[in-house]
């Protein structure tokens, strides 16, 4: 999987109406990505899947006999869940700290997909928390923010 497959999800009309709701959107997108992967790609993807040691799951981990596996963790942001903003940005940050538990070797892909009309606004909230690391694609309807480790 790299930024083209998540940009293939997220350029469609469902993902443009979704983006907009207030709930339902995250979880759209990671059982999204999942159909897309599995069915469009033929590739190894599993949802869910518990981090070594821990209860707590990975959104999705995919595996090829080309690579190492990759972690993924996604959070998707509405953009009318006002006042949520903060406990978003703790989401990721949680996100992050989940993937320093991957499996040895396997890499790991932090993505934060947001509406187009507050990427900038995301863009501000990540400088300010000096998360520098995160890499911006557009979209019509969202920006993707990446970070590989």
């Amino acid at each position: 999987m790299d930024i083209n497959d998540v940009l293939a999800v997220v350029d469609s009309d469902a993902a443009g109406s979704l983006c907009l709701s207030k709930g339902g959107w995250e979880g759209w997108l990671q059982c999204e990505l999942w159909r897309y992967l599995t069915l469009g790609k033929d590739e190894v993807v599993e949802r869910e899947l518990a981090y070594p040691g821990s209860r707590d799951r990975c959104d999705l981990v995919i595996s090829s006999s080309a690579a190492p596996p990759l972690w993924v963790e996604i959070k998707a942001f509405g953009i009318f869940r006002e006042g949520d903003a903060d406990r978003f940005l703790d989401s990721i940050g949680l996100d992050m700290m989940k993937l320093e538990f991957k499996p040895h070797g396997a890499r790991g892909l932090a993505l934060v997909v947001v509406p187009t009309a507050i990427g900038d606004a995301l863009h501000a909230a990540l400088q300010a928390r000096k998360w520098f690391g995160f890499e911006r694609t557009n979209s019509k309807y969202a920006s993707v923010y990446h970070l590989t480790f």
